[in-house]
């Protein structure tokens, strides 16, 4: 199984590698990697010389999911899909929209609607200091090991590590409220929302398909699986 791309054979400064080593790492092209950044897929920064580096985490937790198949459905429906599979009511969707939804979960696989889903969020790798943990739990929609619903997956919650939803808008405040930074070894990740079709601020923690899906990324193997097996069950279910 798949566990980390982060190779000792592989040079990379601060948690980043170079569109080069990104692609010998994918087997993709270097102008691949680059359509991957510009479509959200990969979270990079430039460089001085208008070079990018792509983040060690981002690109690991898309390495783990790209044996998916299939075009990443629309935020809507990839949110409507998550919380019809968590036993919750869906209202923003059209007759036709829900139909062919309800049919397609019929027929998905887990591994593959890990992949269709990607695109509810993006994503931004962060260091907060631990002290912060706290204020920080506050303004974010706790997902994945940070979860409360963790102990339903048949693990605990990681300690040092944060995860969770936050709306765009509010993202810049998050930051700077936590003195949070995008250099270093990440110990939280910001999921972030830019048009949710429920109102997020009503939540303390997303469904538990949501928190399947986000563990599905993780770098831990154990947390991985669990993920995997939890959205395998919650189709199963659907499904009778």
């Amino acid at each position: 199984m798949f566990d980390s791309v982060e190779r000792k054979d592989t040079a990379f400064v601060g948690g980043k590698y170079t569109t080069k080593q990104a692609a010998d790492i994918l087997g993709v092209t270097t102008h691949q990697v680059v359509q991957l950044i510009h479509a959200g897929e990969l979270e990079a920064v430039r460089t001085a010389g208008e070079a990018f580096l792509v983040g060690v985490e981002s690109l690991n937790g898309y390495a783990r999911i790209r044996q998916g198949r299939g075009r990443p459905l629309s935020g809507n429906v990839a949110w409507a899909a998550l919380w019809l599979l968590s036993g919750l009511e869906v209202d923003w969707l059209t007759y036709q929209q829900s139909r062919r939804l309800r049919i397609f979960l019929q027929e998905v696989s887990a591994e593959d609607l890990v992949w269709l889903v990607r695109k509810r969020a993006d994503f931004l790798h962060l260091r907060i200091d631990e002290s912060f943990f706290v204020a920080a739990t506050k303004d974010l929609v706790l997902s994945g090991t940070s979860s409360k619903l963790i102990s339903e997956f048949e693990l605990t919650t990681r300690a040092g590590h944060l995860e969770g939803y936050i709306v765009r808008d509010n993202l810049e405040g998050f930051v700077q409220r936590n003195f949070a930074v995008t250099g270093g070894r990440a110990n939280a990740i910001a999921r972030i929302i830019n048009d949710a079709p429920f109102d997020l601020i009503e939540l303390s923690e997303m469904p538990i398909a949501v928190a399947a899906v986000d563990l599905t990324t993780s770098a831990n193997e154990r947390e991985r699986r669990a993920g995997l097996k939890m959205l395998k069950k919650l189709l199963e279910a659907w499904r009778d």
